[in-house]
């Protein structure tokens, strides 16, 4: 007998359990503003160790995500590319590719400044969202626990006169 597999948002709302309550609200809380934000856009969610990650594409791409939130266990960020514009300098974090500004309330999502960086975004990306699609959430993965990193063999230093 087959099993039917979960939802994405049955998957999603079991993933969100292992947060606390209060980030659990803030995240029902923040996701509808920022699927009005971009709408008709995949929602591809990433489960990591401490996180889940919801990015917000055009296509089921991550690497072509417009903007993604970040939901850890004690805060909410939001990610832009980090070569989008931040006259004024919201955006923290020196990653390679990405920085955020951490989400406090649900209403730091209506503050002018991150209605211009999702603009902003937008424009980078260069795309237009159609009408006709409605938005859609995709699993991408399911992480198990990640795998220690391995220890690399000490070097023996050599003593003073040249022996190991």
């Amino acid at each position: 007998m087959a099993t039917l597999k979960p939802s994405p948002n049955a998957q999603f709302s079991a993933f969100l359990l292992r947060f606390s309550p209060e980030i659990v609200a803030l995240v029902k809380r923040c996701l509808p503003k920022i699927r009005r934000a971009f709408p008709c856009s995949y929602q591809l969610v990433y489960q990591y160790s401490n996180s889940l990650v919801v990015a917000f594409s055009m296509s089921e791409r991550g690497y072509e995500a417009i903007v993604a939130i970040a939901i850890l266990p004690r805060s909410i960020r939001l990610y832009f590319d980090k070569s989008l514009p931040d006259p004024k300098g919201l955006l923290k974090g020196s990653g390679t590719k990405v920085r955020s500004v951490t989400i406090k309330a649900a209403s730091d999502l209506d503050h002018a400044d991150i209605r211009a960086l999702f603009k902003a975004a937008i424009k980078r990306a260069g795309v237009a969202f159609p009408k006709a699609r409605s938005a859609r959430m995709v699993i991408k993965s399911a992480s198990k626990k990640q795998r220690p990193k391995k220890q690399r063999p000490k070097k023996q230093r050599p003593t003073r006169l040249g022996h190991a």
